[in-house]
């Protein structure tokens, strides 16, 4: 089995850490076709992945292919665990997620699939519990968040900016969530969301908004995660720069130097 090194850009030099730290969700790429996307990234020498597996029926020939995908140029990849599924699926769910376990991988997971925590705790630190949009009813603010760090103390934290900050234009909750939460900050989600809460290419409005808080990400693994399927190809490398300007040119560059 063939498990990749997890250098962090925190052992990078600091060129590489510039923007190795940067990449894309499968998912957000390619609906499905994995090898596609990690083709595509590969391309473009980009070092940072998130294998996605967002539905459940996607999960198993995901998982099944690990072993004959060349990942050895990715210095740091994570794996999106499926959003939706029952409560009589959570243990096959847990039962797949191993091989990625074995390979102490960063598996994000949204919280209000987490039905039975103490199934959950194999994956220690290398859980990553992700905050939610305004369609859940779960997982969204400090306070819903708290109650699963409590039940699960090793997890740590994928901090999806778009979610936060469409739940609350003024900002306020992901300062929060920053504040709150950032010694378990273990991977960001950036995008933009559009009235549908689809994730879209960001504006220049939203890249203002995350800029403010750049220095509190500088040594965190980036995943992009607006939709930019084929048909939106010419864009992505766009997209990458724009996350690239989100986070490294901070307006506020001692936002969280007391934290």
């Amino acid at each position: 089995m063939k498990t990749p090194s997890q250098t962090s850009a925190s052992n990078m030099s600091d060129s590489d850490a510039s923007s190795h730290r940067f990449g894309f969700s499968t998912g957000a790429l390619e609906r499905g076709n994995f090898r596609s996307a990690v083709s595509w990234m590969k391309d473009h020498d980009m070092r940072t992945v998130e294998l996605s597996a967002l539905r459940f029926d996607e999960l198993e020939p995901l998982v099944s292919q690990l072993d004959r995908m060349d990942l050895d140029s990715f210095s740091y990849i994570s794996f999106h665990a499926p959003s939706s599924f029952s409560q009589d699926q959570e243990a096959r769910v847990i039962e797949l997620l191993q091989p990625v376990r074995e390979r102490k991988w960063n598996i994000v997971v949204h919280p209000d699939v987490i039905y039975t925590p103490q199934r959950w705790e194999c994956f220690g630190e290398h859980l990553l519990i992700e905050n939610m949009d305004r369609r859940k009813a779960v997982g969204r603010t400090v306070s819903e968040l708290s109650y699963f760090f409590d039940l699960l103390p090793q997890a740590r934290l994928c901090l999806d900016v778009a979610h936060a900050r469409q739940i609350d234009s003024t900002l306020s909750l992901l300062m929060g969530l920053i504040r709150t939460f950032t010694e378990r900050i273990a991977e960001v989600h950036i995008s933009e969301l559009d009235s549908r809460y689809r994730h879209v290419p960001m504006s220049d409005h939203a890249v203002t908004d995350y800029q403010r808080f750049a220095s509190c990400f500088a040594n965190t693994h980036v995943i992009i995660e607006s939709m930019l399927d084929r048909s939106l190809e010419a864009i992505r490398l766009e997209e990458f720069h724009l996350a690239q300007q989100a986070f490294e040119k901070s307006i506020n560059p001692n936002l969280c130097a007391s934290y």
